[in-house]
């Protein structure tokens, strides 16, 4: 593979000028095939808006490329035959990873989104990732290392897979934290202990494809645009719950990352000046509130306190994790259940404020936090209705997503999509890839 020589911080937006003009054009032609399974070329300008030899001449280069499959004459209704495309979702593939403290999980998907191949790589033992899975403070991690198993693990999936490297357009990266795009640098990650590590450009530069590096949450987000309970709904919030909280936010069909990156961490809005300590050094955050690891951490203090519960005694609990407390509040025990019920109400009181500004029509509740079920998340909706501005959000739509890791992996892998489906107002390394 020869190394990329383009960096997401080298474009700038191009405006007004006939190339880009064309990419729009182009784009309308592919996001009208990708959501119709077989058009013709008549049917494509209608739906488009574009003229007849526009419409020819796009098809034409999209055949030559090998993007859109000629199909040859359809059936006549009484005049001319009909010549008939479709979107040739086998062309291209992309490459989507979530990054966790414990392993990658990576997928190989099509131009559609469809999963041709999944994997995962371990990046601790058994000790360090129950040590992660228990909440208690994340293990420094050398970015070289995270970004050596990143590059072995593609790899290896190229060669088990059998997918023509040659094929692949683009590989999309989830990790938690707030995440610049467009430089591809981590700003931040709590499960790494990072801070303005760049990512995508030592990645491309050894795998030799474009990477684009986004928060985990808008990956969440934009799997559920493409297949999920998003799919149709111009405007909705994903909210991913777990040792963290944060969220994807889609506006008007976009998704929306902020000046910095960094929107949809409601997790770091402060409730009250006064309450534990979060992991951004303030007090009294939603995450430091409403989040797994503030669950399990109040479970432990209150048994330290001396507090009688099903799950064990204080030396019995450093294997404590979300899915123990929320079996044992199912059963009946009682710290269990209030300990939940604080932190959906915390986290609702949060969810009001984003909801408030944002409007949106959905909100969909996913992570591992989803285990903890109605024991977290009646109290969750209990605390939006009764903190939100009354006539907002009366049609709000409620929605909890189990999320296994592979989906997270092909959210990442529809961010790469975007790239090719989204209206291109700037340049697009995955657009250049594939022309």
């Amino acid at each position: 593979m020869n190394p990329s020589q383009d960096s997401p911080a080298t474009h700038r937006p191009r405006r007004g000028n006939w190339q880009l003009m064309a990419d729009i054009n182009r784009n309308l032609v592919v996001n009208v095939l990708r959501t119709c399974p077989v058009m013709s070329r008549a049917d494509l300008s209608r739906a488009t808006g574009l003229s007849g030899p526009t419409v020819s001449s796009i098809v034409a280069d999209l055949t030559n490329r090998g993007l859109v499959e000629d199909l040859g004459q359809g059936i006549s209704s009484g005049g001319r035959p009909p010549y008939l495309v479709r979107l040739n979702e086998k062309a291209n593939f992309v490459i989507g990873l979530k990054l966790m403290g414990h392993a990658i999980s990576l997928v190989i998907t099509d131009l559609s989104a469809t999963v041709t191949y999944a994997q995962v790589t371990a990046l601790l033992g058994p000790a360090a990732a129950q040590h992660q899975a228990s909440g208690s403070p994340a293990l420094p991690r050398d970015p070289r290392s995270i970004i050596d198993a990143i590059c072995e693990a593609v790899e290896q999936a190229l060669c088990s897979s059998g997918v023509d490297a040659s094929r692949i357009i683009g590989v999309g990266v989830g990790i938690n934290g707030p995440v610049d795009a467009t430089s591809g640098v981590c700003r931040s990650s709590p499960t790494f202990n990072w801070n303005n590590v760049p990512l995508a450009r030592p990645i491309s530069e050894r795998l030799g494809y474009p990477v684009i590096l986004e928060n985990d949450a808008n990956t969440l987000a934009a799997a559920e645009q493409w297949f999920g309970r998003g799919a149709g709904i111009d405007t909705f919030i994903a909210v991913a719950v777990g040792a963290g909280i944060g969220s994807g936010v889609v506006v008007n069909g976009q998704l929306y990352r902020g000046a910095d990156g960094a929107a949809g961490e409601f997790g770091h809005v402060q409730l009250s000046d006064t309450g534990p300590l979060c992991s951004c050094g303030r007090t009294g955050c939603v995450e430091a509130w409403a989040s797994d690891r503030a669950i399990l951490r109040d479970v432990r203090a209150a048994v330290d306190e001396g507090t009688k519960t099903s799950l064990g005694r204080a030396e019995e609990l450093n294997g404590l994790t979300i899915g123990l407390v929320a079996a044992a509040a199912e059963q009946g025990d009682e710290l269990s259940r209030q300990i939940l019920s604080q932190a959906g109400h915390y986290l609702g009181r949060g969810l009001a404020m984003l909801m408030t500004v944002i409007n949106p029509r959905l909100l969909i509740i996913s992570g591992e936090g989803v285990q903890a079920g109605h024991w977290r998340f009646d109290p969750m909706i209990k605390a939006i209705k009764a903190s939100i501005f009354p006539d907002l959000n009366a049609e709000i739509i409620f929605a909890t997503e189990p999320l296994d890791d592979a989906r997270w992996a092909r959210g990442a892998a529809c961010v790469v999509l975007g790239e090719i489906f989204n209206a291109p107002t700037q340049p697009s390394l995955v657009q250049a890839k594939l022309g």
